[in-house]
C-alpha cells in the first residue's frame, strides 16, 4: 500500500532529516496520482489533441487483426478529426465570468497594487482550475502568479485540510537536471536532483519571501531583513465544489463525437462506390482476405475463377449519413445541457431579451458555482497583498437584445428622466453619453433664453 503524503508526514521526514527523499518520493507520487494524468489528458484536449478517441480506435484495431490472425500491415488512414468542444466550453465558462476582470465592491482595495496583470492571472487561475480541476495561486510580493497541478504538489493539512506546504517542480528538457522549490510557512527552498545519478542537492537555502530594508535615521543602509506572511502565501482555487476536472464528464462526448466524425471520413476511403463480389473462387486465408480488400479498395474490382460455377455480382454501398447526423447532433445538444453551455446556435438576432435570459440561464447557473470558488479564493490573495476586507465581484459578459433595450429606455424617458436615460442607454460609450448630456443641457439653456425673449416681446 503506498503512503498517503499529507503536511503530517512531511513534519515526520523533516524531523528525522530525510527531507530531500521525501521531495523526491512525494513528486514521484504525485506525478503517477488520479488527478495528474487527469490534468495531463486536459491539457491534450485543451491542444485539440483529443487521444480518447485514438486510443479506442488503435484498441479496436489491434483486436480485430487479432481475431482475424492478420499479419499485413495496416491500412494508413487519414488523422482523425478532432473537436475543440472541450476548450470552446471551459473558455466560456471562465470568460463568462473573468473576462471583464474583476471589481471591488469597497474603496479600501488599491487594484494597482496588486500588480498590472492581475485580472489576466486571475482569468489564468480560473481556468486551469477548470480544465484540471485545482490550480494555485502564489503572491509573490508584489504581483500573482499562477501554478498548475501538473506542476506544484499540495501538501494539505490531514486535520484541517487547509494547503501548509507544496513543492513546485519542473525540468526543462527530459535530459536536464530536474528543479524543485519547497514552499513553507516560514519561506522556500531550492534543491536540484541531477539527471546522472539522481542526486538531490539543496540548491538555494531557506528565504524569506519578503525583504525588508531597515535605513537609519540619516537614511543611510543598515540591513536587509527577511520577513513571511502570516499563512502560506499560496492559495488553492478548485473549479467546482466537485473538486474535480471538467474533462470528467465532457471526455465520452467529445470522444464519441470524433469517432463518428471520422467515421465519416474513413468511410469515404474503405467504402468502394461501385464493387464486384466474386464468389467460388477456391477459398482465401486471411492474408489474403487483407490483400483482395486492398486491392479493392484500389481498383474497384477484384478477378475471380468461373470455370466452376461462380459468379461476379456488381454492388454498391452508401455512408449511414442520416442516422451518423442524428448522433452528432444529439450528442451536441446533451453536452450543451450537461455542461450548461450557451449554444450559440438557439439564439438568433431577433431573440428578445426574454428569450436570451433564458438560454443564458444554466452558463448562469454555473457561473454562480465557479465564482463561489474564485471569490474566496480572491479575497485570500487580496489578504496576503495587505486588503483583509476585499470584496470582489464579476461583470458577465452577456449577450443582450440592444434595439430591444434602446425601445424601452426611450419610452421610459418621460418617467425616470432623459438624463437616466442616456445612462441607461446600453449602445453609447461613456464619452458618447457625456457629449449627450451637454447638448441636452444646451438645448435646454437655449429653450430657456428663447422663452425669456419671448415673454419679453409679449409684455412690450
Amino acid at each position: 500500500m503506498s503512503t498517503v503524503y499529507t503536511f503530517q508526514t512531511f513534519q515526520q521526514a523533516q524531523a528525522a532529516g530525510e527531507q530531500p527523499d521525501f521531495i523526491r518520493h512525494f513528486v514521484q507520487q504525485h506525478c503517477t496520482s488520479g488527478p495528474y494524468k487527469m490534468a495531463l489528458d486536459a491539457d491534450l484536449y485543451d491542444a485539440q489533441k483529443n487521444p480518447g478517441a485514438e486510443r479506442f480506435a488503435q484498441a479496436y484495431a489491434l483486436m480485430l487483426k487479432r481475431l482475424s490472425k492478420n499479419t499485413k500491415q495496416d491500412i494508413l488512414h487519414p488523422d482523425m478529426v478532432k473537436s475543440n468542444l472541450f476548450r470552446r466550453l471551459n473558455k466560456q465558462r471562465a470568460t463568462y465570468s473573468l473576462g471583464n476582470g474583476v471589481v471591488f465592491a469597497d474603496d479600501g482595495v488599491d487594484k494597482d497594487r496588486l500588480g498590472q496583470n492581475f485580472d489576466e492571472q486571475i482569468q489564468k487561475a480560473g481556468y486551469f482550475a477548470l480544465i484540471h480541476g485545482e490550480s494555485f495561486g502564489f503572491w509573490n510580493n508584489d504581483h500573482l502568479v499562477v501554478f498548475k497541478l501538473t506542476e506544484f504538489a499540495p501538501l494539505y493539512d490531514e486535520k484541517t485540510g487547509l494547503l501548509q506546504a507544496g513543492v513546485r517542480f519542473w525540468r526543462l528538457n527530459p535530459d536536464t537536471d530536474m528543479h524543485y522549490i519547497l514552499y513553507e510557512l516560514d519561506g522556500f527552498t531550492e534543491y536540484t536532483e541531477s539527471k546522472i545519478g539522481n542526486v538531490m542537492k539543496e540548491t538555494v537555502t531557506k528565504q524569506a519571501y519578503k525583504s525588508v530594508t531597515v535605513t537609519t535615521p540619516g537614511g543611510g543602509l543598515e540591513s536587509v531583513e527577511g520577513e513571511n506572511y502570516s499563512a502560506l502565501p499560496i492559495v488553492p482555487l478548485w473549479g467546482s465544489d466537485l473538486h474535480q476536472s471538467t474533462l470528467v464528464g465532457l471526455k465520452a462526448y467529445i470522444d464519441n463525437t470524433d469517432l463518428v466524425m471520422s467515421g465519416f471520413c474513413n468511410d469515404l476511403q474503405d467504402f468502394s462506390q461501385i464493387y464486384w463480389l466474386c464468389e467460388n473462387f477456391n477459398g482465401m486465408t486471411d492474408d489474403e482476405l487483407q490483400e483482395f480488400l486492398v486491392k479493392l479498395n484500389l481498383y474497384h474490382i477484384a478477378g475471380a475463377d468461373t470455370s466452376e460455377g461462380g459468379k461476379i455480382t456488381p454492388y454498391t454501398t452508401e455512408i449511414p449519413v442520416t442516422a451518423r447526423q442524428a448522433l452528432l447532433e444529439l450528442l451536441h445538444t446533451r453536452v450543451y445541457e450537461d455542461f450548461g453551455g450557451l449554444d450559440v446556435h438557439c439564439v438568433s438576432a431577433d431573440s428578445t431579451n426574454d428569450h436570451l435570459d433564458a438560454a443564458y440561464e444554466p452558463l448562469n447557473q454555473n457561473a454562480d458555482d465557479f465564482e463561489a470558488q474564485v471569490k474566496p479564493f480572491i479575497r485570500q490573495i487580496c489578504a496576503l497583498a495587505g486588503f483583509d476586507n476585499a470584496m470582489p465581484a464579476f461583470n458577465r459578459s452577456k449577450i443582450t437584445n440592444t434595439a430591444e433595450q434602446v425601445s424601452m429606455v426611450i419610452s421610459e424617458a418621460p418617467i425616470i428622466g432623459q438624463d437616466m436615460a442616456i445612462d441607461l442607454l446600453p449602445n453609447l460609450t461613456p464619452e458618447q453619453k457625456e457629449q449627450a448630456k451637454a447638448a441636452l443641457m444646451a438645448e435646454s439653456a437655449t429653450r430657456e433664453t428663447t422663452d425669456e425673449e419671448d415673454e419679453d416681446d409679449g409684455s412690450r
